[in-house]
């Protein structure tokens, strides 16, 4: 095993996206397949749950889920850790998950329109449950007005289903953005530097950067 190697426990296609272009060789562990098109809206948030509560405890949840299916793959696991990553969406304390129909979708770019959000990532890194570490990433995003026609014009891209607030910026959903401040990956889903700082307190590195 190289000094490049961790396993995300994550279906997220950017996420591992993100990681590969960084130079990390990147084993996916993944729990179940989703029926084609399917998508179980957002983990349920507790009451009084502040968004900041809520992505950190749900990160550790998949991260303590991660754990249990590295430690499934018995003599075949490399040493590598496992790092996972939550993403949570929110207007004040109102937390916006996966939408579930076009209908909420909609009802997400609408509340979102002409406004400013907070864009949460939570990211934790580790070879077991009592080594890992993890790092809360906060950036703030600003939205143009955005008609009826286009909010609905977008649901029907497909885009919106499997993101938290029901966007994505790095898609069409970019053209409703003013500017953002903070951390363009971590609105994606993973900040590459809290990513990269915790990798590297775990002795894994990108290519050409463990010398």
């Amino acid at each position: 095993m190289s000094n490049h190697t961790l396993y995300l426990a994550s279906k997220s296609p950017r996420r591992k996206s993100i990681l590969e272009g960084l130079g990390y060789d990147v084993r996916v562990l993944e729990k179940s397949k989703e029926p084609m098109g399917y998508f179980p809206g957002d983990e349920e948030v507790l009451e009084k749950e502040s968004p900041e509560t809520y992505v950190m405890r749900t990160a550790l949840e998949k991260f303590r889920e991660g754990i249990a299916l590295k430690s499934a793959l018995g003599a075949g696991a490399a040493d590598a850790p496992v790092l996972v990553a939550d993403t949570t969406v929110s207007l004040g304390e109102n937390i916006l998950g996966k939408p579930r129909d076009e209908a909420e979708a909609v009802r997400f770019l609408l509340a979102l329109s002409g406004r400013a959000h907070d864009v949460r990532t939570a990211v934790v890194v580790g070879r077991t449950w009592e080594d890992r570490q993890d790092r809360l990433q906060c950036s703030q995003v600003h939205f143009r007005k955005i008609s009826l026609e286009e909010a609905i014009a977008y649901a029907r891209t497909g885009e919106p289903y499997d993101k938290a607030g029901g966007y994505g910026i790095q898609g069409l959903a970019g053209i409703f953005v003013e500017r953002i401040e903070g951390s363009f990956t971590g609105i994606m889903g993973l900040p590459v530097f809290e990513a990269a700082e915790l990798l590297r307190a775990h002795g894994v590195f990108p290519r050409g950067f463990d010398k």
